[in-house]
């Protein structure tokens, strides 16, 4: 329990609000290659926030008990291993009849990797991470800014990366809600791993950068459909491309497997059906069947034919990835080219509704004239006309921001 559920005498109400601060507030990441970083964290130089508190210090996402708190969260560049500092300068007073929050506990029940609190142990592990190197087979790389990147594919059957990754999913807590940890006995789980490699006066050490875990679930008669599950770059690499990288890495390396029928996603986010929005339009954008003319012809089984032989895109993303370039290759100065994407689109939109319409047909039969009739009114048609030209517009917003990142694509 929070100690702010348990808030009670003698600590008066005026002085309960010195003892509690918001934990996004007081919480810092760093990753640190040497003591140097480590000793420039007071000041805040590179360090980046939790985006989430609940899963660690409860719903109101407050810590109970300190005033002037710091929690330092410092990470290994490479390896992962994590040293907690904790710091403030008042706890709550002793003769309290609520303690404050254990936050070493309350970290280490969402850290099955564990963490050190002692410093001279981790100045060992920035040193050994130097010889740090990624688990796993390299499938894919880039140069982006003169830097090197690599990616990985592994698998929990290796026992190296199973210890690895134990450290790397600590951060879903913090940065994808109501994440939860994989099980890493399953080896039907599939792994991608993103590193920076540094090269540096002949030695060599990689740095973390984020991760794609996908499952490989079963597909009739004999094959796999893997589903993407969790995507996370980290947050001080964030916006530079990396996750349209690692996502086509996946990709890649799924379609060269002959027993891949397609590849889903589990309850995407925003961003991440943004992401994916961008990575399929680029690969769909050199097919025949999507070329501006065949566009232009309407939707076609030959475009899902083709986009899931190639590329493994389900039948319903590729409708979306249809929309998407069409918008791109439609003239929204004319108004008869515009008018007919608009309402090609809303007519997919209107499904829905056609489907319920047909429902209440059905329902018809078994109520009485007033009761349909009520149904009828809480459905109107001024209702759905209106909630069709609001989804539209919000697809259109979406298809936009993704065609904006098309238009200003260069691959590296």
């Amino acid at each position: 329990m929070n100690g702010l559920d348990g808030l009670c005498a003698p600590i008066e109400r005026g002085n309960r609000e010195k003892f509690v601060c918001e934990a996004e507030d007081v919480i810092f990441f760093k990753f640190c290659e040497n003591e140097a970083d480590v000793q420039s964290s007071d000041n805040e130089t590179n360090t980046f926030k939790p985006e989430f508190t609940h899963q660690v210090f409860g719903d109101q996402e407050v810590i109970f008990g300190y005033k002037g708190l710091r929690i330092n969260m410092y990470y290994t560049v490479g390896s992962l291993k994590q040293y907690v500092k904790v710091q403030h300068s008042e706890t709550v007073p002793v003769n309290s009849t609520v303690e404050p929050d254990n936050i070493l506990h309350l970290i280490s029940e969402q850290t099955p990797a564990g963490f050190t609190t002692n410093y001279s142990e981790f100045v060992m592990d920035m040193n050994k991470d130097k010889s740090f190197r990624p688990a796993g087979n390299l499938i894919s790389s880039y140069k982006q800014e003169d830097k090197t990147y690599e990616i990985y594919h592994a698998t929990f059957a290796d026992s190296k990366f199973q210890d690895y990754h134990r450290r790397l999913q600590t951060f879903i807590i913090w940065y994808i809600d109501a994440a939860s940890y994989i099980d890493d006995e399953d080896h039907n789980w599939n792994l991608y791993t993103l590193f920076e490699k540094v090269t540096s006066c002949g030695e060599i050490r990689y740095k973390s950068i984020g991760f794609l875990s996908c499952y490989n679930y079963y597909c009739y008669p004999n094959k796999k459909r893997p589903r993407i599950s969790q995507v996370l770059v980290l947050p001080p690499y964030q916006k530079c491309g990396h996750g349209a990288k690692l996502l086509t890495a996946m990709y890649d390396h799924a379609c060269a497997d002959p027993l891949v029928c397609d590849i889903t996603v589990e309850d995407p986010s925003e961003n991440f059906t943004r992401l994916r929005n961008f990575v399929d339009a680029l690969k769909c954008s050199s097919l025949p069947s999507f070329q501006p003319d065949k566009l232009k012809e309407g939707f076609s089984k030959e475009m899902v034919t083709e986009a899931r032989e190639k590329h493994k895109i389900t039948a319903v993303q590729v409708r979306k990835i249809y929309e998407l370039l069409r918008l791109r290759a439609t003239d929204v100065s004319n108004a008869k080219e515009y008018k007919k994407y608009r309402l090609e689109v809303k007519r997919r939109l209107n499904i829905p509704f056609q489907k319920e319409k047909k429902s209440l047909q059905k329902l018809e039969k078994f109520l009485q004239p007033q009761e349909y009739e009520a149904v009828l009114q809480s459905k109107s048609v001024d209702n759905q006309h209106e909630f069709l030209e609001k989804s539209y517009r919000d697809v259109e917003l979406e298809y936009r921001k993704v065609i904006e990142r098309l238009s200003a694509h260069v691959d590296v």
